[in-house]
């Protein structure tokens, strides 16, 4: 497998991670349950979800009333029940799992073979994963510890660990530790590169430091009114650590936090020993996934290798006010109760975040349980962990996969435990309201992290029709003034600015707000509002994607050179620019050079030949077309679709690409159809108001 490919599998993998698994959590959940929803909203009532009519998990202790686990014998056969199960099994090939319940460990097991050619049997104190983004509960509870002695206060201006450095802030209040804690920053959405991804030992990291300056993103919203799941909020928190510590930050955490919880076979580095027993992951067509490093080599939000067994360790420390069983002291009992406390919420219903724990993924499913949660997804595996403080319960499950298995896994072990208790949403006797009423909600949302677009629709008094890109449409009965229920049981909440104008709401991405765009933006002095282009130039323009000044002429009908599409495209979907050299010999000089670079990197670019770019040609309608279509139909966002019959024209490795874009709709008028024929200009060059059509609808809800 050639580097190209590597970076190509690596770049689809996490966008598909992100937007899938992520978005769809409990839609793939309930896509086994029956439609019998007890929504309750024109009775008045709150609306509850009956687990009686959920799949039950066929041991016979399924039917008897749980109050949470008890014995390890009963839970261990709980899990082998689940894990038995031929869906299940298809899912992941090798998973570990952990319960603990008042300081026991009720079990600790492994499931399936550590890799296909040795087939060893996983062992749940040996084997280890990648656990991802459960990394952030441990990198917030080094900031608590850090806290506790004074060395950081949860309300510090971030600037005072960055050395002299200012942040892009046009809003009269700072970033404060407790904004990146609960990731309400208003930053800029930034992710890993493809680049930090090091799949050979030839490729060196760059210091954790130079990782977080290279890419510090400006504030964009301002801090504390928004929610938005955030990677470099994560990692900026490790680099304070080592900042207020005086210790780098990977010794830090093993000083202060694994050792004296004994958790040994856990490090945010990668060692030769770790690495030994880690568990192989495999591709979509079963091909390993090569044993891959980061850069830096240590990501705060992200990089930690750990056990079954180990995080078992923590979660008896936690559940047990902080302190270990020989009494060693890894956090008070004041920071435990910040990190299980939410401090954010859209709705006291639809909580966001503690100091380092999420709501969980199935809000529908905790069956009326406080539950906090924390799950993590990287190329090849994916984790969760979730804790019940008041029952003293944690559990942990760790796999070889990105896939839903842990969703399954959550609603099997809520609904087996804790049953009787339906989850419940809104205030009893709530009396829906009027369309007229309702208007204030309609609109389209734009979420903060990955960009795709809402719409929402008055369907009638109480109700609202929404429609996205990922979860299709859905209608929605109301249950409370902000709070709506899908037929599915799945809420949404909007909130309200001070002014008392809707600005967001949450439903689809459960790790994301979603920003309401303006109705009437302003517009340019040659984009009116009557120009057939001015929905698609000016809702781009207020997503923040257009640099162009208003006072000024966009020049609608401008060319668009291949490199200004590549840097177009790249905000869009957030694809940090990239700073290795570059692979085409004639963007080295280009202003653009990053953002190809990066394409490359994401396998979105192939060159013009002979090792060129053309960075400053015009770019064709099908070339554009047809780097729409890798992302898209690469990350499995939208499923190509090649049925559009085309006029001649477009040339034979561009049609698929340009067959689907109809399909998708994905253009403005300037694509016409006549005799069922489709002309797309295929060989036209794209100017200023197509480019701003292209994106746009790319966005948008089928």
């Amino acid at each position: 497998m050639n580097s190209k490919k590597k970076r190509t599998g690596c770049t689809f993998s996490i966008l598909s991670v992100l937007l899938t698994v992520s978005l769809a959590a409990e839609s793939s959940v309930y896509a086994k349950a029956p439609s019998e929803w007890n929504t309750g909203a024109a009775g008045g009532h709150k609306t509850s979800i009956s687990s009686a009519s959920l799949p039950a998990l066929d041991i016979a202790a399924s039917t008897a009333k749980m109050d949470g686990p008890r014995e390890a014998k009963e839970v261990q056969a709980f899990l082998d029940a689940f894990f038995a199960r031929e869906d299940i099994k298809q899912k992941a090939g090798a998973v570990a799992v952990s319960v603990v319940k008042n300081g026991e460990v009720l079990a600790s097991k492994g499931y399936g073979i550590t890799d296909r050619t040795s087939k060893s049997p996983v062992d749940a104190s040996r084997t280890t994963f990648r656990i991802a983004s459960v990394s952030k509960v441990f990198t917030a509870a080094a900031v608590m510890q850090l806290v506790q002695e004074g060395k950081i206060s949860l309300q510090d201006n971030i600037e005072k660990y960055l050395d002299g450095y200012h942040l892009t802030n046009a809003f009269n209040t700072p970033v404060t530790i407790e904004n990146l804690l609960t990731h309400t920053s208003g930053f800029e959405v930034r992710e890993p590169s493809d680049a930090s991804y090091l799949m050979d030992d030839s490729q060196k990291p760059i210091s954790l430091k130079e990782s977080i300056f290279e890419q510090f993103p400006p504030v964009v919203r301002k801090p504390g009114t928004s929610y938005m799941y955030d990677n470099f909020a994560s990692r900026l928190l490790g680099y304070i650590v080592q900042q207020a510590s005086g210790e780098p930050f990977g010794s830090y955490m093993q000083q202060n936090l694994f050792e004296p919880l004994g958790m040994n076979s856990t490090s945010f580095s990668l060692s030769q020993e770790l690495a030994g027993r880690l568990a192989a992951s495999y591709d979509a067509e079963g091909n390993p996934i090569p044993v891959y490093d980061f850069s830096p080599s240590e990501w705060p939000e992200g990089s930690l290798i750990s056990t079954a067994s180990d995080i078992a360790l923590f979660m008896k420390a936690f559940l047990n006010d902080g302190r270990t069983a020989d009494g060693t002291v890894i956090l008070s009992p004041e920071s435990i109760k910040a990190m299980s406390a939410y401090h954010i919420a859209i709705h006291p219903d639809l909580p966001d975040m503690t100091y380092g724990f999420e709501a969980p993924a199935l809000p529908s499913r905790t069956n009326g349980e406080k539950v906090i949660s924390k799950g993590g997804d990287i190329l090849g595996f994916s984790s969760a962990l979730w804790l019940l403080p008041d029952r003293k319960t944690g559990v942990f499950v760790t796999y070889n996969a990105n896939q839903d298995l842990r969703d399954e896994l959550f609603a099997a072990f809520m609904d087996h435990y804790y049953s009787g208790h339906p989850t419940s949403f809104g205030t009893e006797g709530f009396k829906p309201q009027s369309r007229e009423v309702l208007a204030k909600f309609e609109g389209l949302y734009s979420d903060l992290r990955v960009k795709l677009l809402t719409r929402v629709e008055v369907s009638g008094t109480g109700t609202l029709t929404v429609s996205d890109l990922m979860g299709g449409r859905h209608e929605l009965s109301q249950v409370e003034d902000t709070l709506f229920i899908d037929e599915q049981g799945k809420p949404l909440a909007f909130k309200a600015d001070q002014d008392g104008r809707i600005s967001y709401m949450k439903y689809s991405n459960l790790y994301s707000y979603a920003a309401k765009i303006p109705e009437n933006p302003p517009g340019f002095p040659d984009v009116s509002e009557s120009h057939p282009y001015a929905s698609y130039i000016l809702g781009l323009k207020s997503l923040g994607y257009l640099a162009d000044d208003l006072s000024k002429p966009f020049h609608p009908e401008q060319a668009v050179t291949r490199g200004a599409f590549i840097q177009a495209f790249n905000a869009v979907w957030s694809i940090p620019e990239s700073s290795n050299p570059s692979t085409f010999k004639d963007t080295a000089n280009s202003p653009y050079r990053r953002a190809i670079q990066a394409a490359v990197e994401s396998g979105l670019l192939e060159g013009a030949g002979g090792g060129l770019f053309e960075p400053d040609r015009p770019i064709r309608r099908e070339e554009a077309a047809a780097i729409v279509f890798r992302l898209l139909a690469g990350s499995g966002i939208r499923m190509p679709d090649s049925t559009a019959v085309l006029v001649p024209g477009t040339s034979k490795w561009a049609v698929d690409a340009v067959s689907s874009a109809v399909i998708w709709k994905l253009h403005g008028p300037e694509v016409t159809e006549s005799k069922g024929m489709f002309d797309y200009g295929s060989q036209r060059t794209l100017n200023k108001q197509e480019l701003a059509a292209l994106l746009y609808t790319m966005l948008l809800p089928d």
